[in-house]
């Protein structure tokens, strides 16, 4: 047993070294701590030969993480899955289960061999619906939709536009930041995504940079900093678009779970998970601006479930949105003018369930979303 502790410390001291090495930014010393680390847990469960299923079990789980921290995919899933093929402790099986799609989601981020410019990212999805290079159309493509019109939104406000209220980015954003998109990779569920103009050879595009701050956005959010968010994007307006955009291209807990991008810069690759739900996003849209208070009729929360079927954005506050309910009158929702684009480029003449406050007969949006499980 004393020989199953000592190889333990050396791989929990090589593992210090890796994440050492990782803080500093040196990647390829860190990767072979980890690497060191690894062998010698592989060793630590050599030597196990008393009956000890706990013991057992957290060393697997930490060679699996090892495996995963120097990027041996394959390796990670076999150490895992024999733990999983055993008899693991109770208390450490639902850990195995946990790493085990930990390690499959950051086999779908790995580029394996995929040569990425760095106007590109690569776009990942996994979950229960999302299978070997296939997924279900909407699942991946108001995700695409949605992380380009978050990359428009970023350009423009970079570019010191003033918020756009409706319709579609101007036509150099466009042109200079046009989307091009790749097949899904094959044993996965990724694509790539590149920005910017085909046809343009300049070194001086600012595309990388905009893409680097989508992507530490997208962590922010994972990690539900607010006054991170706020510091990047100070317009109140901008902030909102950013989380109801988020939002949409937030895993949805059951039909996909995990949402993923990829970057290169260098030699360096850079994920980032979000697997903060679309409902907790919500709860963090900023509160749009006060309205003056009606105290006769005091706002109730309701929800509405029909196809949207109308929309008018001539108004210069906030813009009507009209959905049809089964068997019953349409029902008309105010909508912020910020919101009013998104709903309509995406939504239109689909089901969708609303969450408004109705404070007499008017009815003010707080969140919309595709009925999924509409017909």
């Amino acid at each position: 047993m004393s020989s199953v502790r000592e190889w333990h410390d050396k791989a929990m001291e090589f593992a210090d070294g890796g994440f050492r090495e990782k803080a500093r930014g040196d990647a390829a010393r860190s990767l072979e701590f980890f690497a060191q680390a690894l062998d010698a847990e592989l060793a630590a469960i050599q030597e196990l030969d008393e009956p000890n299923d706990l013991l057992w079990s957290i060393l697997h789980r930490s060679a699996g993480t090892l495996a995963l921290d120097c990027r041996r995919f394959r390796q990670a899933e076999q150490i895992v899955t024999t733990a999983l093929a055993g008899e693991p402790h109770p208390e450490i099986v639902e850990e195995l289960r946990d790493l085990l799609e930990q390690i499959y989601f950051q086999r779908h981020l790995d580029l394996r061999g995929v040569a990425l410019t760095d106007s590109e990212l690569q776009l990942s999805l996994a979950g229960p619906e999302v299978g070997s290079g296939i997924a279900e159309r909407s699942l991946v493509s108001r995700r695409v939709d949605n992380t380009a019109q978050l990359i428009y939104r970023i350009a423009e406000r970079k570019h010191g536009l003033p918020f756009r209220e409706r319709g579609k980015p101007s036509k150099e954003i466009r042109t200079k930041y046009q989307l091009l998109e790749s097949v899904p990779r094959r044993g996965s569920f990724a694509l790539s995504l590149r920005f910017g103009n085909p046809n343009s050879q300049s070194e001086f595009s600012d595309t990388p940079a905009i893409i680097d701050e989508f992507m530490e956005l997208i962590a922010l959010v994972n990690r539900s900093r607010i006054d991170a968010i706020q510091e990047i994007i100070p317009h109140p307006d901008y902030q909102r678009n950013f989380f109801s955009l988020a939002q949409k291209i937030a895993p949805d807990g059951e039909r996909v779970r995990q949402v993923g991008f990829t970057t290169i810069r260098g030699q360096n690759q850079h994920s980032v998970e979000l697997t903060t739900e679309a409902a907790e996003i919500a709860a963090l849209l900023p509160a749009p601006p006060r309205q003056p208070a009606l105290p006769e009729y005091p706002a109730e929360p309701v929800e509405i479930n029909g196809v949207l079927r109308f929309a008018d954005a001539t108004r210069d506050s906030n813009n009507v949105i009209q959905v049809a309910p089964d068997g019953q009158n349409p029902v008309s929702v105010t909508v912020p003018p910020d919101r009013m684009n998104n709903i309509v480029s995406r939504m239109w003449d689909a089901r969708v369930i609303i969450q408004a406050k109705r404070t007499g007969n008017t009815h003010s949006l707080v969140d919309i979303r595709l009925d999924e499980g509409a017909e």
